[in-house]
């Protein structure tokens, strides 16, 4: 291989003149070097010839037996200065790997937006070694060579140790999941920049997974201005609106994957129900983990169903992970289980539950209960704290002339009274049938509301459907209806509220 010094020997003998004439002025033979240096990286070298690693150094060597005898020496002190000066750095910044990691962690939220690999991770962590790879082989001064930095990075890695470069693939499993600590300061960052540069007022739903693969909700915001509450807590609409928001987010990231319509698939998730519509344990021994999961998770969405009476319903993962007990019977999981999506259970997940539903079935038991759901998936009938009411309404027969049954309190003939009670908020109604005349009586002490029908029971109802509504189509039919024959059973209130007529038709 050529010495560099044969292929640039005419360029370095038009300089040692100037060189000689510039002692003791440090300044001018700084000058001098770095023109040389850049002449000789305008005009690169062939492939037979490489040059050294510190370039200016090199040159004053070549300079060296052209001096004089005390400036000779002079300048092989300052040789070897600049040496010392380079290895100490050179120790320095090797302070370890985990140190070099730290020291060249990304922080700004920009830096994330594309994943690193090994090659971008190394230009940070050893970004002193590529500058300088850099200086000596092109004159960074020079904006016209910046077209070669990439080639000349790209060799810098390629020369670079296969130690180093493993240092730098660690580097990259750490940064890209670095998100996951730095994720609340870097959304505050982030719309903080929004408000400052856009002006814009944001309220950011945000979630991440966490390290045991439970979903963390979280909301940010902008500070508003002229010392206003924030939207999150100004009013308890805004308030219901987050909380609102940060369920229906959380339950979208726990959708049930897609699967593949494979009949094998299907019939390997398949579960039976007992008599009473609640899932049975389904036969899980040589399963693979996923098919485990799938089973698990059918199991819940069979004891959700029949909780909801609504087959379609779907459970929601996001809740159930978040207070498992507040919708699950206590004995459904076992103690210790930690609730997640069912993809995130693990084979001692798995095993721990089958055992636990196994011991409930062995005990004639039910194996999952919900007594609780949400509120749109809520039955008909039943009040949202999930518990069935105990007092059942008791059905009135009008045609039932069973004395023991019905209640009939005077047995003149072709006289019937009928009596019924219902618990909570229903009123206590006798109704009396005679020669096909119906009579009412309510012993209810609630007085109705003025905008109800109840509250026009005793006025003038026809006044009262009018104003129902302006449109002509509807004020038509009103008159329609008023103008209509009287023909069928005559219904006669005999309540607090006053005497009143009206015919069904």
């Amino acid at each position: 291989m050529a010495n560099w010094s044969e292929a640039y020997s005419d360029l370095l003998a038009s300089y040692i003149g100037q060189y000689k004439d510039a002692r003791g002025d440090s300044g001018l033979r700084s000058e001098i070097l770095a023109e040389v240096k850049s002449k000789i990286l305008q005009h690169p070298p062939s492939s037979s010839v490489v040059l050294p690693k510190n370039l200016r150094v090199a040159i004053r060597r070549e300079f060296l037996p052209k001096l004089d005898p005390e400036d000779r020496d002079d300048e092989e002190n300052i040789i070897k200065y600049i040496l010392e000066v380079t290895e100490k750095r050179k120790e320095d910044s090797d302070e370890g790997e985990d140190a070099r990691e730290e020291k060249a962690r990304p922080t700004k939220a920009g830096d994330y937006k594309k994943p690193f690999t090994a090659f971008t991770s190394g230009q940070r962590l050893f970004k002193d070694e590529m500058d300088t790879y850099d200086r000596e082989r092109r004159d960074t001064k020079d904006p016209k060579t910046i077209g070669q930095r990439n080639k000349i990075i790209q060799q810098w890695w390629e020369s670079l140790s296969d130690s180093k470069k493993a240092e730098a693939g660690r580097a990259v499993e750490k940064w890209n999941n670095y998100w996951r600590k730095n994720f609340p300061g870097m959304a505050r960052e982030f719309i903080d920049m929004v408000h400052r540069t856009m002006g814009s007022h944001i309220v950011m739903f945000a979630a991440d997974e966490a390290q045991d693969s439970e979903i963390k909700m979280a909301v940010f915001e902008t500070q508003p201005q002229d010392g206003k509450k924030a939207f999150s807590g100004a009013s308890e609409p805004s308030k219901d609106w987050v909380l609102k928001g940060e369920q229906i987010l959380t339950d979208y990231l726990l959708t049930d994957p897609v699967e593949e319509e494979l009949n094998e698939e299907k019939k390997d998730t398949e579960i039976t129900l007992d008599d009473d519509g609640n899932p049975e344990v389904p036969p899980w021994t040589g399963q693979k983990l996923k098919v485990q999961q799938n089973l698990a998770r059918a199991v819940f969405q069979a004891a959700y169903a029949k909780f909801t009476q609504k087959p379609k319903a779907k459970v929601p993962w996001g809740l159930l992970i978040k207070s498992p007990l507040e919708y699950l019977d206590s004995e459904s999981i076992p103690d210790g289980f930690v609730m997640k999506d069912p993809s995130k259970w693990t084979n001692a997940d798995m095993r721990l539950l089958w055992n636990h539903w196994h011991s409930l079935e062995g005990q004639d038991k039910v194996i999952v209960t919900f007594i609780k759901c949400k509120k749109e998936d809520l039955p008909l009938g039943r009040f949202f704290d999930g518990k069935a009411r105990s007092k059942k309404r008791v059905w009135v027969n009008i045609d039932d002339d069973s004395e023991g049954e019905a209640g009939v309190e005077d047995s003149e003939a072709g006289v019937e009274d009928l009596e019924a009670e219902t618990s909570g908020r229903h009123k206590t109604l006798k109704v009396r049938v005679q020669d096909n005349r119906v009579s009412v009586a309510s012993s209810s002490r609630i007085t109705p509301h003025e905008s109800s029908p109840a509250w026009h029971a005793s006025r003038d109802r026809v006044e009262f459907l009018k104003s129902l509504s302006i449109m002509p189509r509807y004020q038509k039919l009103v008159e329609l209806v008023v103008a209509l024959p009287e023909t069928g059973f005559l219904l006669e209130s005999t309540g607090s509220t006053g005497g009143g007529k009206v015919w069904f038709l």
